[in-house]
């Protein structure tokens, strides 16, 4: 079984945070253009229970199924069962087949362009999607929260609803 621990922080801009991860000796491993599709029963089965099936696809394809989330850690940091293999980029489009003959439908869809780092084992992720910019510290619980006082994050608030959310609000937002 393997857990993800992480926080998001939703911020004014990612540029800011260059220099800083670039001073703290940070590396940066790549940035990629990233589709998220997001599969459930037409009932909504998996949202209600606070899971996730995703697909994505970017510059390597990979399935996800997140579990609900635990109770948040003595910092805050979300945790959850997380569940993730690779495919070959061009099975995506099975792995969507699959499931749409096991009964799972696309729900929704959100495109996040992702720029990667790595520090002390923890990921650092500065993502641009269309409703923001967030940064996302995933790893050790003590590490996460070194790399936001780096970051000078550690007094703002975090953001504790998942990318898949923020997408809905976004998407009622913009039909009202």
């Amino acid at each position: 079984m393997m857990v993800e621990r992480e926080v998001k922080i939703r911020v004014a801009g990612i540029e800011a945070l260059r220099p800083l991860l670039n001073a703290m000796g940070a590396a940066r491993s790549r940035s990629e253009q990233e589709l998220n599709r997001i599969f459930d029963t037409p009932e909504g089965t998996l949202r209600r229970r606070g899971e996730v099936l995703r697909v994505r696809t970017a510059d390597h394809a990979s399935v996800t199924w997140k579990g609900p989330t635990a109770e948040a850690d003595q910092h805050k940091h979300k945790v959850r069962e997380e569940l993730e293999t690779g495919i070959v980029d061009d099975g995506a489009e099975s792995m969507v087949a699959i499931f749409t003959r096991l009964g799972y439908q696309e729900t929704l869809r959100y495109a996040k362009r992702r720029e990667t780092w790595h520090w002390q084992g923890v990921t650092i992720a500065l993502d641009e999607l269309g409703f923001g910019q967030f940064v996302e510290i995933e790893g050790d619980a003590t590490v996460i929260q070194d790399a936001l006082r780096h970051l000078h994050l550690e007094d703002e608030p975090l953001e504790t609803r998942s990318y898949p959310e923020l997408q809905r609000l976004a998407n009622r937002a913009s039909q009202g």
